[in-house]
């Protein structure tokens, strides 16, 4: 009996022993009757694992199974939100204040947490920096260019800074954690863009190698694979967009309705269009729009459609405006950094390009004066 008893012992020691789990302790100052909340993000969602009601110390501590492969977690409190990851048996201290919970906090016991921790506030720098030079150029349209230069200029530098982190070690989860990044809704990485394609693929390879079976593997994997098979379609001839030019890139965007809209299905439809490039929150926008209702008109039934793309950065602003306009109006998500803005050489606002549908870009024009003649050209 005594023998039975030893060797069940040993075994549920064994089973212990065995069990991997990974714990998260400290304390928030100032936060007492308040609920912590541990939460999973494996599957996309918040998942909540645990709770606590803290009390006047704040003291908590949280013990859970650990994942087979590198996933994340977050702590909240009233809203606030510090992620984190796990990759192994660990033990990780935080503390923090109620007050500025997600800004203040530390965090040890994780070289990945010290890594998440640089990624979050340097996005948050970057996210502060674009918000500003938005609202500058609603207020000084004579700055436009020198203002959306210096926003690519702070996103070139993130970028930067991000690269030398995956080169570390591609396969970490502050490498994943940095191709998710997103500022307002957008993400700072685009699969689409060859530059970006780099950094996200050199993630994707190494959990590829280190987690071949891990969800978050095969997610990355398919975002690379389906971003360079649309790099190997048969693309439309990126073009110079100077007068005479006759190639264009088409635009898919969505409307204040919420409906895509491309520049391509304009043209199937009218004999020109005119392509807008504008901001409706700056002082030059009331009157530029108003000689382009004038044309539009005159020259509706003669086959011309305007298709405006609006860069503002407060889509509900530019709801309210684009509903009081009869063309087609459309916004770019991505603002001052627009990757369409880019590939028509836009550097400065207002600029339109008259589209032909026959010969493609015939004109572009940055003085309001000048529009109506090259129209007359071509209807």
């Amino acid at each position: 009996m005594k023998r039975w008893i030893f060797l069940c012992a040993i075994a549920l020691a064994v089973t212990s022993c065995s069990k991997r789990e990974f714990t998260i302790e400290g304390h928030v100052d100032g936060a007492d009757g308040q609920i912590l909340y541990l939460e999973s993000l494996a599957s996309g969602q918040p998942e909540v694992l645990e709770s606590v009601a803290l009390d006047k110390e704040g003291s908590f501590k949280f013990t859970r199974e650990a994942p087979q492969y590198p996933e994340f977690y977050q702590l909240r409190l009233n809203g606030a939100l510090v992620h984190f990851a796990i990759d192994s048996t660990e033990t990780l201290t935080f503390a923090a204040r109620a007050t500025d919970f997600a800004d203040g906090y530390e965090l040890t016991g994780s070289d990945e947490c010290t890594k998440m921790r640089i990624v979050t506030d340097e996005s948050g720098k970057l996210k502060n920096r674009i918000n500003e030079l938005s609202h500058a150029m609603e207020s000084k349209s004579n700055q436009v260019d020198s203002l959306r230069q210096q926003a690519i200029r702070a996103l070139a530098e993130y970028k930067e800074k991000m690269l030398n982190l995956v080169l570390e070690n591609p396969a970490s989860a502050a490498s994943y954690y940095i191709v998710f990044q997103e500022i307002n809704g957008d993400k700072i990485f685009d699969p689409y863009s060859a530059d970006d394609r780099k950094l996200i693929a050199a993630v994707a390879t190494g959990f590829d190698m280190r987690y071949p079976e891990s969800p978050r593997t095969k997610q990355l994997r398919e975002m690379t694979l389906a971003a360079m098979a649309a790099s190997r379609a048969p693309q439309q001839k990126s073009p110079n967009v100077e007068p005479e030019t006759t190639s264009y890139i088409d635009v898919e965007l969505y409307d204040q309705l919420g409906r895509k809209q491309t520049l391509a299905e304009q043209l199937d439809r009218n004999k020109v269009v005119l392509l807008c490039f504008t901001a409706y929150q700056t002082e030059y926008s009331p009157a530029y729009n108003m000689k382009l209702a004038e044309l539009y008109k005159r020259y509706k039934s003669r086959g011309l459609e305007i298709y405006q793309v609006s860069l503002d950065t407060e889509e509900q602003a530019w709801k309210v405006a684009a509903d009081n306009l009869p063309w087609v109006c459309v916004r770019d998500p991505q603002t001052v950094y627009s990757s369409y803005a880019a590939m028509y050489n836009v550097k400065s606002l207002p600029v339109c390009f008259v589209v032909d549908k026959n010969d493609g870009i015939v004109k572009r024009i940055e003085k309001a004066s000048e529009i109506e003649s090259a129209i007359q050209s071509r209807l």
